[in-house]
């Protein structure tokens, strides 16, 4: 039965066009007015790589200067400059007059980096850094537990680069894909209205069908988590079919393998489920709930970039509470995170909320549409 109801399910919303149009093709019309918008902009940031001129004050001997060596080695494109100054005043002076754009200073054993403004080049600067300190926490470990193999390791870390992964770099996103992001996080919490119009057809006081199906002889959450099963399905291959498409179509590349982002708009796409789950269990009128649907995606959608950049960033430094409650500024800062800084504590944490999220919501939505009775049907 649970198979019957999936596959019913799955017909009825795919013979809405509404959902066709609204979940799926809207989505990539608003992509595709993003890329004639700003597309050049954000194709052009990426392939105009430029070596990065840096500043490096030094107490004494680290392994960090090998890192820092490698990467300015002579080839066709260093990633680094390096200039060593004897003080930090004399890195600043450098830094103002742009004769760099950061310098690494070391105090002891701790290495620190600052950097003139935020971009691209500071997410460079930072994540050669973490990846160094990373490597050096291995390293360490190596050396303790495996002291045999600690000159194979040492040898992998004298390659520099090798350890960066390609996407440390920012070499494939711009700052306007946020945009991209954003846009995603709203298709995701539309699929709240796939949501509404499922339980719209196995609630009794919100359609006839309804009232077909709280009379049938069937359990009343095999029929709702069929239901929300079949919404996930259909808005994570909505969600894919955007990814591909602004992936392969536009050719904006997200910077890190395309399973990643899949996966994290898969997560998406079943937290906006589940919201409009909650919406359906709160709201009895179906007017009603198309309407909180569309006020939670436009709003939240807005708070996270979507008509605005930088709006994201700017509640963040004030009231970062909002970004941690807000699902598409979880789910934005989920694929910011993942494309210019990598699997990182930031990353986890969005993913973790957005997880929590979804639970949370389906467990109070289950507890509420299974006390619900009717006088009669």
């Amino acid at each position: 039965m649970f198979c019957h109801i999936f596959l019913y399910r799955i017909k009825e919303l795919l013979r809405n066009p509404w959902h066709l149009a609204w979940n799926l093709i809207f989505p990539l019309g608003l992509a595709t007015a993003f890329f004639f918008g700003f597309g050049n902009l954000i194709k052009d940031d990426p392939e105009q790589f430029t070596t990065i001129p840096v500043g490096y004050v030094k107490e004494a001997d680290q392994p960090f200067d090998q890192v820092l060596t490698a990467l300015s080695k002579d080839r066709k494109d260093p990633i680094l400059k390096v200039s060593e100054y004897k003080d930090e005043e004399e890195a600043k002076k450098a830094l103002r007059d742009g004769d760099t754009k950061g310098y690494y200073i070391q105090k002891g054993e701790e290495i620190s980096v600052v950097v003139g403004r935020n971009g691209v080049t500071s997410t460079t600067l930072h994540q050669i850094l973490k990846e160094y300190e990373n490597q050096k926490r291995v390293l360490e470990t190596i050396g303790k537990k495996h002291p045999e193999k600690i000159a194979d390791a040492v040898k992998t870390m004298e390659k520099g680069q090798e350890f960066l992964r390609p996407h440390v770099f920012n070499k494939y996103t711009s700052v306007y894909m946020n945009y991209f992001y954003s846009l995603i996080a709203m298709a995701s919490l539309y699929g709240s209205w796939l949501a509404t119009t499922m339980l719209s057809g196995i609630s009794a006081n919100m359609s006839e069908r309804g009232k077909r199906f709280e009379s049938a002889p069937v359990y009343k959450m095999t029929s709702l988590f069929a239901g929300i099963l079949s919404t996930v399905l259909l808005q994570g291959i909505f969600n894919g079919i955007l990814v591909f498409y602004i992936q392969y179509g536009l050719h904006l590349s997200f910077g890190v393998p395309i399973w990643q982002v899949l996966m994290v708009t898969t997560v998406g796409g079943a937290m906006g489920i589940t919201i409009g789950v909650f919406i359906g269990a709160l709201v009895k009128k179906r007017g009603l709930q198309m309407a909180f649907s569309l006020a939670v995606s436009m709003v939240t959608s807005f708070l996270s970039g979507l008509m605005w950049g930088e709006i994201r960033q700017i509640i963040e430094s004030h009231i970062p509470v909002i970004n941690r409650i807000n699902p598409a500024a979880m789910l934005t800062g989920c694929l910011y995170n993942l494309g210019n800084y990598g699997l990182t504590k930031n990353f986890y944490r969005d993913l973790y909320s957005m997880v929590i999220l979804t639970v949370t919501l389906l467990l109070v939505s289950v507890a509420i549409l299974r006390r619900r009775n009717y006088d009669s049907l």
